[in-house]
């Protein structure tokens, strides 16, 4: 009997640690295109915002942020630059959220949810960064499942 509840508790214990599935989803409303001119030359700058549910820090999410990156990249070489930034999804960080107080991306989003960012100049990868709060540190390379 003992033995029967210690099997039953090490797999409960086990399913309950289990993490679910990351999910994306992009935050069209603050996702965006700009244009600069200079010297009568526009020069484009794309960036696309998503929210990740699910995450925790650990290497196979992170690659497997890689790999939805790099599969959902943009090789236009029409953009100067081209941005795909992930933020965690919380309670102030949700599109419900962000649609009824925008406010909120600046106040907390920015500054508390920011995971990392993606950079492609003129189509070319530049590099991918991590964030901890504000600070910013370059990640390791891109690492991805094809």
């Amino acid at each position: 009997m003992k033995r029967n509840i210690f099997i039953f508790l090490s797999l409960f214990a086990l399913t309950a640690c289990e993490q679910k599935s990351l999910e994306f989803e992009k935050l069209e409303q603050f996702s965006k295109i700009d244009t600069i001119m200079d010297n009568g030359i526009p020069y484009y700058y794309r960036k696309d915002l998503y929210i990740v549910k699910n995450y925790k820090d650990n290497l196979k999410n992170e690659r497997t942020i890689d790999s939805f990156a790099y599969k959902n990249k943009i090789l236009d070489t029409m953009y100067a630059e081209y941005k795909i930034l992930m933020y965690n999804h919380s309670n102030e960080t949700n599109i419900e959220n962000l649609k009824n107080n925008p406010k909120d991306f600046d106040r907390y989003t920015f500054v508390n949810d920011q995971m990392f960012m993606y950079v492609w100049s003129k189509g070319r990868w530049s590099g991918k960064f991590k964030f901890n709060g504000l600070e910013m540190t370059r990640g390791e390379e891109m690492i991805r499942e094809d």
